[in-house]
């Protein structure tokens, strides 16, 4: 979430609970300075602090109450849904239904298949990865680096 979303979050939860900055920042030894501050993106509490925000501000689901609407989301129908689906499940059908939408599709590029030696975020170990010719050129026209490793 961003600080911003966090700012605003904050805000509209002090003012559903019928409270000032300054009544806030009493009740959680800060002052309204500070909490003003904190509404108005220019600092954040930390996770204790919003803690004890969330617990005075009556906050059962943290999560829910943070989440930060994306912009564009839309709605899908059930129709909608089973489309993509059926799409999916049919790949041989998939040119077909790319040319009559006027969809590009961009699955002629080549890709290969390369072993990846470095273990991932994740903790996973070794594996191969897909990459695109486009990765590959890439790589190979990348300046030169020093060589003495």
């Amino acid at each position: 979430m961003s600080r911003e979303a966090i700012a605003k979050t904050l805000r509209r939860l002090r003012l559903q609970s019928g409270l000032t900055a300054s009544e806030v920042g009493a009740l959680i030894g800060k002052s309204g300075k500070t909490v003003n501050a904190w509404e108005n993106n220019r600092g954040q509490p930390d996770a204790d602090m919003l803690m004890n925000l969330c617990d005075l501000y009556n906050v059962k689901d943290i999560l829910s109450e943070f989440r930060e609407v994306e912009r564009d989301v839309f709605t899908v129908s059930h129709h909608e849904k089973e489309v993509v689906t059926a799409y999916r499940e049919n790949s041989d059908m998939q040119p077909a239904v790319d040319r009559l939408l006027g969809v590009k599709n961009n699955k002629n590029k080549k890709r290969i298949t390369v072993y990846k030696a470095a273990r991932s975020d994740d903790g996973e170990g070794d594996g191969y990865v897909q990459v695109s010719q486009e990765q590959i050129d890439k790589l190979l026209n990348a300046p030169e680096t020093d060589d003495d490793f």
